[in-house]
């Protein structure tokens, strides 16, 4: 396998999470515009929040699936293939029944003891009941998506899993563009159920072309299936503290005024914009392309794709979070003042970002050494420090809200995240001897360098524009697209002087395709 397969198949699956991304975009802007940052808001963000704590499930089945299934393709026949995913996919969706179940159940008491302030308005309250059980049916469909998502990407088919989103997000812009004014926030939750619906079903057409066709099978001794929820154990743990970190500073922040939760939200949806569209698209390549390498017992190919995707994660996410920083109001004022949210919901959300962009990198560190521990089947490791993560930010998290309110929540966020990613370098550095990163902290310096040059040009180009016109829409949307495409162009002109090998390598390709032709 060729070093660069990890940059190519990123791009590729990239133009797809893109996608999904600017449905997203269009999605959390419709729906502040028609709740603003309000108790409605609050409820939905806190609820959702919820329910994606379970997303670990999902994500846990697809994670351990992919190498126990690539065992499978190369040594096994196609009906000992789908008799084992059959197994996998009974014998999961009986534990989320019984957790789905549990949920609805005791949706007031969830309620009661994580968002209590709530109690002071039985109408609120009772609502917020309402909702969670409702959204607690998806559920369901996070477990089917997982285990088919898994399958597709063990035959390295990457592109229908990450149109998963994109299928969903259109789902609720559909929803708040025709139906909201009407069905409101009970329907709203309902649309979310079917989104988690939707993102199963476009999976199946592939799944099946593949071979695959569902029995009812369930056999609870079979040893790869036991082993496959072993290793599913401390990797649902570790994946749900990211999820759980965000759900705990969304209780603190429910206590705090009304929009908080909001303001939030939206501070942590402008964090995940870059890393959502390219840090989960490396890490999704890596994972099968890793577990390859220790099926084959090829460690030297193993270190240097690792060592080669955090350099891939660091040259968009370093730039980036900075970009972001200085162009926050803009940026801000183009996605969400609209409707009922407002010039000073804009600055609260300003004030919370600015402590908050540091996790974009961390995250996008965090997610390619998890993966890469996964794939060696060290789920330990990444559990244990996740824990650890988790605990900071509770701490910091308590302390924290009392003096800072919401910039105090992003604040402890940034720093566990920090932590947990500083923590799995090391422990990957001890496990794996030889990995070149001296050479990663290189590259890390000569792109902070391009990033900090960057950043002083766009800082004063947004300067000139604030200091000449009167902010607007089309003024904030100008200043974003000129700032970006100067600080594109710069930046990659500067990583392309100073040499970064995976730059330059991009240059080559489109110098190749576009110029030599």
């Amino acid at each position: 396998m060729k070093e660069n397969k990890v940059l190519k198949s990123s791009m590729i699956v990239m133009l797809f999470v893109i996608l999904g991304k600017m449905l997203a975009i269009i999605r959390d802007s419709l729906m502040f515009s028609k709740f603003g940052a309000t108790h409605s808001a609050d409820i939905y963000v806190w609820c959702f929040g919820v329910v994606f704590l379970f997303t670990s499930l999902g994500y846990g089945l697809s994670t351990t699936i992919i190498p126990i299934l690539t065992d499978y393709i190369e040594t096994k026949e196609l009906n000992e293939r789908n008799s084992f995913v059959n197994n996998v996919t009974n014998t999961s969706m009986i534990i989320t029944v019984i957790i789905t179940g549990i949920g609805i159940l005791f949706s007031y008491y969830i309620v009661f003891y994580f968002a209590n302030n709530l109690a002071k308005d039985p109408m609120i309250f009772n609502q917020t009941v309402k909702i969670l059980r409702i959204m607690f049916l998806s559920v369901l469909f996070l477990t089917l998506q997982g285990v088919v998502a898994g399958a597709l990407q063990a035959h390295k088919e990457f592109s229908i899993p990450a149109a998963m989103a994109a299928a969903a997000n259109l789902i609720y812009v559909i929803y708040l563009s025709l139906f909201v004014d009407k069905f409101g926030l009970t329907g709203f939750a309902i649309t979310t159920v079917l989104a988690f619906f939707v993102q199963f079903v476009i999976n199946v057409p592939k799944f099946r072309k593949l071979g695959y066709r569902y029995k009812l099978e369930v056999d609870f001794k079979n040893k790869d299936l036991l082993k496959m929820f072993l290793l599913m154990i401390p990797i649902i743990i570790s994946t749900a503290t990211m999820q759980f970190n965000l759900f705990i500073n969304r209780s603190f922040a429910m206590s705090l005024y009304e929009g908080a939760t909001s303001i939030l939200e939206c501070a942590n949806k402008v964090t995940l914009l870059t890393y959502e569209v390219f840090a989960v698209a490396v890490s999704m390549i890596i994972y099968p392309i890793l577990s390859t390498f220790i099926a084959q017992n090829n460690h030297e190919e193993y270190k240097k794709s690792l060592v080669k995707s955090i350099n891939i994660i660091n040259l968009v996410m370093i730039p980036a979070a900075l970009a972001i920083v200085i162009l926050r109001e803009p940026l801000i004022s183009v996605l969400y003042f609209r409707g009922k949210f407002t010039l000073s919901d804009v600055k609260l959300v300003s004030e919370a970002l600015l402590l908050y962009s540091p996790t974009m990198l961390a995250y996008g560190v965090r997610d390619v050494l998890n993966r890469a521990f996964y794939s060696a089947k060290d789920t330990k490791t990444p559990m244990v420090y996740s824990m650890v993560g988790v605990l900071v930010n509770i701490i910091l998290s308590a302390v924290l809200f009392r003096y800072m309110s919401v910039p105090g929540l992003t604040l402890s966020s940034s720093i566990s995240s920090i932590v947990i990613t500083l923590l799995l370098l090391q422990r990957m550095n001890k496990k794996f001897k030889g990995i070149n990163f001296n050479s990663m902290i290189k590259t890390v310096g000569k792109i902070s360098i391009a990033s900090i040059i960057m950043g002083v040009v766009v800082y004063f180009i947004k300067k000139v524009f604030i200091m000449n016109l009167t902010l607007a829409f089309t003024v904030n949307l100008m200043i974003l697209f000129v700032c970006s495409i100067v600080g594109i162009i710069l930046y990659f002109a500067l990583t392309y002087i100073l040499k970064i090998e995976e730059c330059v390598y991009i240059w080559n390709i489109l110098k190749n395709k576009f110029i030599n032709k």
